[in-house]
Formats: C-alpha cells, sequence, structure tokens
C-alpha cells in the first residue's frame, strides 16, 4: 500500500494522518451531541482529550509488554510513530475516565454510554490508517476476491509476504466497526439503562475481535490454541454479559 504520502517535499504517515483523523471525526461527533449530557463543546474537548492521553499510554504500554521483541527491534521513529494495543488503549481511555468523569461530576455509565459510540467510528478510520501502513495484516488469502498483496518497501508487512495475497483485515475491522457504531448510536438514542451501550460496545467488539483472531498474520502468543487476545476477549464478554443481565434484573 502506500504508508507516506508526499506534500510539499514532507513525506507524512498516513497512519499518523488517519489517526488524527480518527480522533478529530470522534470529536465532532461527541460536541454534535453535547445536549445530550448537558455539557459545553469546551467540557466534551476536554473528556476527550484525557480520554486520548489514556488510550495513548494504555495501547503503548500494551505494546511494550506484549511485543517487546518487536517494539525493541523498531527504530526510534517507528517506536513513537507505530506499536499501540487497541485493547490496551481502551482499557486506558477507561482509567483515565474514571477520573475525568469525577471532576466533571458526570455518573461514570451514564458518560461512558454517551462517548462509547464514538469508539467504533474512530476505529473504523483508524484501521483504514493500519491498512495503508500495513499493521495489523492478515495471514495468506487462497481467495482472489479477497487479498490484497503489499510491494511498498516502507510498509510494516514482512518483507517475505511481499507481493503475496494477504487477507484485507483490516479493511474487515473497519466495516464491522461501522456497522457497531450505527448500532450503539441507535442503541443510545432508544431508552436505556446506564451502562447499556458501553456493555453492548465491548461485547460487539470482542466477538468481532475474537473472530477476526483467526485471520490476523502477526506472531501471537498461543494458549490452549488460541491467542492471549482471544483470552482476553472471551474474559472481558463474560464480564460485560453478566453486567448486563445484573443490569437487567436489578431493582435499582
Amino acid at each position: 500500500m502506500y504508508p507516506f504520502i508526499n506534500i510539499l517535499g514532507l513525506q507524512i504517515p498516513l497512519y499518523g494522518l488517519m489517526m488524527a483523523l480518527a480522533f478529530a471525526v470522534a470529536l465532532w461527533y461527541c460536541v454534535a451531541r453535547k445536549k445530550a449530557l448537558g455539557l459545553t463543546s469546551d467540557q466534551i474537548v476536554d473528556i476527550v482529550f484525557y480520554l486520548l492521553i489514556g488510550a495513548i499510554i494504555g495501547g503503548k504500554l500494551c505494546y511494550i509488554i506484549f511485543y517487546w521483541q518487536d517494539f525493541q527491534a523498531a527504530s526510534a521513529l517507528d517506536k513513537l510513530r507505530y506499536g499501540f494495543v487497541f485493547l490496551g488503549g481502551f482499557i486506558g481511555a477507561a482509567i483515565s475516565s474514571v477520573i475525568i468523569f469525577r471532576k466533571q461530576k458526570i455518573p461514570f455509565f451514564k458518560g461512558a454510554d454517551f462517548f462509547t459510540p464514538a469508539i467504533p467510528l474512530g476505529h473504523a478510520i483508524g484501521k483504514i490508517g493500519c491498512f495503508l501502513a500495513g499493521c495489523c495484516y492478515g495471514k495468506i488469502s487462497h481467495l482472489p476476491w479477497l487479498s490484497v498483496a503489499y510491494n511498498n518497501q516502507n510498509s510494516l508487512v514482512p518483507e517475505h509476504l511481499h507481493g503475496v495475497g494477504l487477507y484485507p483485515i483490516q479493511l474487515i475491522e473497519s466495516f464491522t466497526d461501522i456497522i457497531l457504531f450505527l448500532i450503539l448510536h441507535k442503541l443510545y438514542k432508544a431508552k436505556h439503562k446506564d451502562g447499556t451501550v458501553f456493555a453492548a460496545y465491548i461485547i460487539g467488539f470482542c466477538v468481532v475481535r475474537f473472530v477476526v483472531e483467526f485471520f490476523r498474520g502477526e506472531d501471537e502468543v498461543y494458549i490452549l490454541g488460541i491467542t492471549q487476545t482471544q483470552i482476553t476477549s472471551l474474559i472481558l464478554i463474560i464480564l460485560a454479559t453478566t453486567f448486563l443481565m445484573v443490569r437487567k434484573y436489578a431493582k435499582r
């Protein structure tokens, strides 16, 4: 694909550009709905900023922990530009949200429901950046209509896979994220108990991620035949489903 674009002689990484666009679109979506939470535009911007910082720190820390060899082998610039684990970013954002919601006097689950639909919206755009850069690439595909080949030497796909048809797993995730966003947006507008949208996102994302992992081409640590990401996804699905069941039958 095309990891970089030249603008006035400057090489700009499309991965970073798409991440910036993802943040801008997610922020716009939240600001446009500010009345639902009774906040001002400035308050929304402040909250999203803190959530972004938490996501960046969490995503990078998880990448360093689980992909230490890749992180160690990368150049100093690539250590900053690439290498984020989405689940780590999600956990980091969740932790920072506890702090910022308390500061803004917003009940956690009420605030989580409001901001949650913006996550798959931004993630869908960010995954296009992954596709262009070649990170999070898929396994070898034997389906001509469902494959993509990387030939650019600057892509993050290993050199021995250049020119080989791979599953366009990043685009598949992007598509499922758009569907998930539409579902959550509609769910939020409907009458619901606080925390429902947040839990529904965890279940939806983790189900998709569990399936997608079977087609991921990057080296993973396997435990009992499944990856550590799939194990984490199963745990989160169980926790979120339990939460919804308790929420549904609780009197208060």
